[in-house]
């Protein structure tokens, strides 16, 4: 048994060692890839008090339409809302109708077998003139779910061999943002230190 724990330790030394003296590997077309792209700086939030809960709510609607089922759809996508009503703070219209917000695509997952629909995650809301710190917002839209209706027969078919298979080719919905959908975004005018009327 001693002679097991000793084998044990030594082969865990080497391994270690091993790991420790290994040179970081390095993908060239990773590196190549990144530096082509301009990454901008995260803002820093540090300085900003977010304990106000007092927000104002603003309505979106997108300027084009998008879904997973056109080709195109792609990560960090940057997409154009416009401001539904006058947004008004303290009896003054603040942000006027038509104005325009960008967002960014955050993520996407494509539909997929078993009902699982697609989904689009909206984040990263932008207003000119507006501090991006002081807006909060994430908007989700998912297609079709069918799987509440394809686990219940997939487990009623799962005793009859290979039949509760064939559930997984049910494959859920696409997920679409159109003009018609309304996105809410909030705007926090307490947060930080400016005043949203000195805007």
């Amino acid at each position: 048994m001693n002679k097991i724990k000793i084998l044990f330790f030594l082969i865990s030394f080497i391994a270690l060692n091993e790991a420790v003296n290994a040179e970081l590997l390095h993908d060239e077309f990773i590196e190549n890839k990144l530096n082509n792209i301009d990454i901008e700086e995260p803002e820093n939030n540090t300085q900003y008090n977010y304990e106000s809960v007092e927000c104002i709510p603003i309505k979106l609607k997108i300027q084009e339409e998008i879904s997973t089922k056109k080709n195109g759809i792609q990560d960090a996508q940057e997409l154009k809302f416009a401001v539904r009503n006058n947004v008004k703070y303290n009896d003054k219209i603040v942000i006027r109708q038509g104005t325009e917000v960008k967002a960014t695509i955050g993520a996407y997952m494509s539909r997929g077998m078993n009902g699982i629909p697609a989904s689009i995650i909206v984040d990263n809301f932008r207003i000119e003139g507006f501090e991006n710190n002081k807006i909060k917002g994430l908007y989700i839209k998912r297609g079709l779910n069918l799987s509440l209706l394809v686990f219940p027969i997939k487990w009623a078919l799962t005793p009859i061999p290979g039949v509760g298979s064939l559930t997984n080719f049910i494959i859920g919905g696409n997920a679409k943002i159109t003009p018609k959908d309304t996105v809410m975004i909030y705007y926090y005018p307490d947060w930080g230190t400016n005043n949203i009327n000195n805007i």
